[in-house]
């Protein structure tokens, strides 16, 4: 067994990349959305159309820092925005009945033949709500376009526990793994020194 100490301020996690490069038969889909259809709950799914770079960026910080997402928040303001409003990305936002955001959706269609589900989350406090499966069946719904023949997506050790066997009950099949080493976004200003308290920081 080998260890590599990692520099006081970084952070190692272990990142799985996982795709579909079948479709799943109408079947499947038709029996998950029927038996957990988000449409006959009190939530709705919706395209986010023109974002605004701030608004976006609250989103993300509100869905993403309990997982330490920053990667959208290295981004300046013309770097951002050009990004979430390039015609070939779908942003999604997950609405109840109160018209509270629960979730959001990104989908990157950038690659011919491909859609890569970049982000997949929902609020913390609809976490527990059996609203994963039936917001995945839509994504999936909405990333299989006619010209699609792959999905891929990573989830990495920092993500919710259930997060890697959430997508293989999915059908999708993982296929590397790697490790990412990066500054800890808490210690650099990304995100509030709050954020993931069950990750350490070490500085």
């Amino acid at each position: 067994m080998t260890f590599l100490p990692l520099e006081k301020g970084q952070l190692a996690s272990v990142v799985t990349a996982l795709e579909m490069t079948k479709q799943p038969d109408d079947k499947w889909l038709s029996q998950n959305a029927t038996i957990l259809d988000i449409d006959n709950n009190p939530y709705h799914l919706e395209r986010w159309e023109d974002p605004k770079t701030d608004s976006y960026r609250d989103l993300f910080l509100k869905i993403g820092s309990p997982w330490l997402w920053f990667s959208r928040l290295e981004l300046d303001d013309r770097a951002l925005k050009a990004l979430i409003t390039h015609p070939e990305i779908e942003i999604y936002r997950l609405r109840d009945n109160d018209n509270h955001i629960a979730g959001m959706i990104e989908l990157d269609f950038r690659k011919k033949g491909e859609c890569e589900i970049v982000f997949f989350g929902l609020d913390t406090g609809y976490i527990g709500k059996k609203l994963g499966y039936p917001v995945m069946i839509h994504t999936l719904h909405k990333a299989w376009k006619s010209d699609i023949n792959r999905v891929w997506l990573h989830s990495c050790s920092f993500d919710h526990p259930a997060a890697l066997r959430f997508y293989q009950k999915h059908h999708f099949q993982p296929y590397q793994r790697m490790i990412e080493i990066h500054d800890d976004p808490r210690l650099i200003g990304l995100l509030p020194k709050e954020a993931a308290p069950h990750i350490p920081i070490i500085d």
